[in-house]
């Protein structure tokens, strides 16, 4: 009897996990196209579409460095949009997006390049990231960014 219900106990995690890989895939799938969303809108200089990648409350934080800004607001219109201001030729890319998903939480690691022309001069910089993200409304937002990054080191022939 007992081998029994270990028997059905095994197959019952197996099953739920085999219906289950889907919704995880289909999540992991949106995860990622919200992070490369974020590096392609902040290229285009949208901001109203970045608007929708990011929880709105204050107590959201985004860190690159050793700055922080407290909320996608006080980011956008502190940081991000007197720096987008600046940049001539400004290319920038997430790759390497790995989510993690439980639940309606997600965290991802990922890598970036950027280049851009700024009033200093040319910067090309690669760098690492995570990002944590919350499931609300059936959309993924960005509840919390970390990003560091060096200059790009030449290719290595």
């Amino acid at each position: 009897m007992q081998r029994w219900i270990l028997h059905r106990a095994g197959l019952l995690v197996i099953l739920s996990t085999v219906f289950s890989m889907p919704a995880v895939s289909q999540d992991a799938d949106a995860i990622r196209q919200v992070i490369e969303s974020v590096a392609a809108y902040e290229q285009a200089g949208e901001l109203n579409a970045l608007d929708t990648l990011f929880a709105p409350e204050r107590g959201m934080h985004i860190i690159e460095g050793a700055g922080v800004n407290h909320g996608w607001a006080d980011y956008r219109d502190n940081h991000l949009k007197p720096e987008l201001a600046q940049f001539r030729n400004f290319q920038y890319r997430y790759y390497g997006i790995e989510p993690q998903v439980r639940g309606n939480v997600a965290w991802t690691s990922f890598r970036y390049e950027l280049s851009v022309d700024t009033p200093g001069g040319h910067v090309e910089r690669e760098g690492r990231g995570t990002a944590v993200l919350e499931k609300r409304d059936g959309r993924w937002l960005i509840v919390h960014l970390h990003t560091s990054g060096r200059r790009r080191r030449p290719d290595r022939g």
